[in-house]
């Protein structure tokens, strides 16, 4: 062999994989953004029909939605500042399944404390909207809304939107 042909073999093979490496790439940039991870609320709040807003864990709620790989979900909220003791919150755990096409997020709630309309959760299948808007992840409630989800009476509509913990 010439020293030529040594020196071209490894040109070769790292040529290919540079390219491989450049196509996952290209491809992960199309797919769509995946809800697996971790998420810190920045607004929690309830649009009325007489157009107030109500934000009942307060202008900077402290709270997270956790989606992770598994299928597991875990959510906490709670006021901020904390005006009552103890401080207004719920949580609530179980799975999730997501059906990307209609843009809808289930919750299996399996557990959940705070006030007796969040316990109501417990064993049903909570279906949310919800759509990106870079980091964000905004889970959006209106009347007539795809996910089959009721509103309840004077309410318009309800907004969580959350950023992804990096």
């Amino acid at each position: 062999m010439s020293p030529q042909m040594i020196v071209d073999k490894p040109n070769i093979r790292c040529s290919s994989v540079l390219i491989l490496f450049l196509l996952s790439q290209a491809l992960w940039a199309q797919s769509p953004p995946s809800i697996v991870g971790t998420w810190r609320v920045v607004a929690f709040e309830t649009h009325n029909a007489d157009g107030t807003v109500i934000k009942e864990f307060g202008d900077k709620p402290l709270g997270y939605f956790i989606y992770d790989a598994t299928g597991h979900l875990a959510i906490q909220v709670m006021e901020n500042p904390a005006k009552n003791d103890p401080p207004k919150a719920f949580a609530y755990f179980g799975t999730y399944t997501v059906d990307a096409a209609k843009g809808i997020v289930i919750h299996h709630v399996e557990g959940a404390v705070g006030d007796p309309k969040v316990r109501e959760y417990i064993g049903k299948d909570e279906r949310r909207p919800f759509r990106f808007e870079g980091d964000h992840l905004i889970i959006d409630v209106r009347r007539g809304n795809k996910a089959g989800f009721t509103l309840r009476d004077g309410v318009e509509y309800t907004v969580r939107e959350m950023v992804r913990v990096r």
